[in-house]
């Protein structure tokens, strides 16, 4: 089926635009920018017209038109249909464009900042810390990380307890984003006294967190996984000497697993 209205025209003309920009993006993006499209340049009316017409949801036939070979509804529709699985989402690519590794990585990276709002991952471990006796502290400072030509935010927060222990906490929201955090010329890589917290949130597979355990390390830092859905927090590599942290992780016995297995590999890293 295919339209040629003027109104359809206009929306992937928007989208074509996006589309070559980034050459590579993920579901969750291009559902996004499709929904922001059609908000944007179409009244309620004028949906409900387009709607009718093509006798289904606007959104998801033009996703289907940019995502597909057969389920095209304009010509003017952009073609996106070679599909990518990496990190465990699913990417749409150009299919005259040979993607790069970093052009996959960097629409990880964008979706994963979109899909993970910083705050979230925050109040998680605000009520986990305070489970533990921590106090947090009232200021919250948001920083940038460069990612080759993007800044991407992160939040960093401290936590003290009655002993004297305090800890630096980053709020990242993916995994992918510690190589840059914890590299030399990054603002977070700096010294001082407390315990440096990193905290990520979980993935739909574990894919990422294999990747940073094979080919990363996150020098002294801590790194825990914030379950937003589940408001649990567990660690994924670091040793946490406070017991009272060690007991309000979500799976005790999984979390000592955890520890076990990033020990086991920094000590083979030593030999």
């Amino acid at each position: 089926m295919m339209k040629h209205n003027a109104l359809l025209m206009s929306v992937f003309s928007e989208l074509s635009g996006y589309t070559s920009k980034y050459k590579v993006m993920s579901e969750g993006e291009l559902a996004g920018s499709i929904r922001e499209c059609v908000s944007s340049l179409l009244s309620d009316t004028e949906r409900e017209e387009q709607e009718r017409d093509l006798d289904g949801n606007l959104e998801d036939m033009i996703f289907k038109s940019i995502t597909t070979k057969e389920e095209k509804i304009s010509v003017f529709s952009p073609d996106m249909h070679t599909k990518v699985n990496y990190q465990g989402e699913i990417f749409y690519c150009l299919p005259t464009h040979r993607y790069l590794s970093e052009e996959l990585d960097d629409a990880f990276l964008r979706w994963t900042a979109v899909r993970t709002p910083l705050n979230a991952l925050n109040r998680v471990t605000e009520r986990f810390l305070e489970k533990a006796g921590y106090r947090i502290l009232s200021q919250k400072q948001t920083l940038g990380v460069k990612v080759r030509t993007k800044e991407y935010e992160y939040l960093e927060r401290f936590a003290e307890k009655a002993n004297n222990t305090r800890l630096r906490i980053l709020f990242l929201s993916s995994i992918m984003f510690v190589p840059y955090i914890i590299s030399e010329d990054s603002p977070a890589a700096r010294e001082g006294e407390e315990t440096v917290v990193i905290v990520v949130p979980t993935e739909k597979t574990p894919a990422p967190f294999i990747s940073f355990f094979r080919e990363q390390d996150a020098g002294d830092a801590m790194i825990w996984v914030a379950d937003v859905k589940q408001k649990a927090i567990n660690p994924f590599m670091g040793f946490a000497e406070d017991v009272a942290i060690e007991n309000n992780f979500a799976n005790p016995e999984k979390a000592r697993s955890a520890v076990s297995t990033w020990m086991k590999k920094m000590h083979f890293l030593d030999l």
